[in-house]
């Protein structure tokens, strides 16, 4: 909205919530970011799995992602930082267990499709119903939150969440003053 490219910081948890709320308005596009995120990332790690890089043991490619994304969750907020992590690590020992039983010559038969399609629902989403998407320039930060904001907002919707008192009604004034200096950032254009 009215922020400039990586004014949020990475761990504002405010800000960043605050920006994703606001790009992801339209009811179509949120179901597609909620039902497609998962498995985007699932099979992310599901390929990853095959990748040989040098990293020591036990390290592998697919649990260094899961540990990088489980620090940055813990590090922004403990409780809900605390389920994702351990969603990441399941979801790291599911892809393993399935890449060892699919094998890669099938693991990138079930990996391409799930990309292309989530890949696809994600963009057309912005596209069409938001008429708009991040910038090229947000999108490591848009890579890296995205998926714990989806889990923030769904702990927030089912089970009234929140990281500290007050977090929601600070998201909801940031998001309006972002609306605001939007709109008189449009109205300066057309005059």
């Amino acid at each position: 909205m009215g922020a400039k490219p990586n004014s949020r910081g990475v761990l504002n948890l405010e800000a960043q919530f605050a920006f994703f709320r606001s790009q992801h308005r339209h009811p179509v596009n949120a179901a597609a970011h909620v039902l497609l995120t998962g498995p985007l990332l699932f099979t992310i790690l599901l390929i990853l799995q095959f990748l040989p890089l040098p990293l020591p043991p036990p390290l592998d490619p697919a649990l260094a992602l899961s540990l990088a994304y489980a620090a940055a969750y813990l590090a922004v907020d403990r409780r809900a930082g605390a389920l994702a992590a351990l969603l990441f690590l399941a979801a790291w020992a599911a892809s393993r267990a399935l890449a060892a039983r699919l094998g890669f010559a099938l693991a990138w038969k079930v990996v391409l499709p799930t990309q292309l399609f989530g890949w696809a629902w994600q963009v057309l989403g912005h596209g069409l119903f938001e008429k708009r998407g991040p910038m090229v320039t947000e999108l490591p930060e848009v890579f890296l939150m995205e998926p714990f904001l989806i889990l923030l907002q769904i702990l927030n919707k089912l089970f009234a969440y929140e990281p500290y008192p007050g977090f929601s009604k600070n998201v909801d004034k940031k998001i309006e003053t972002d609306l605001r200096e939007s709109i008189k950032l449009n109205q300066s254009k057309i005059n």
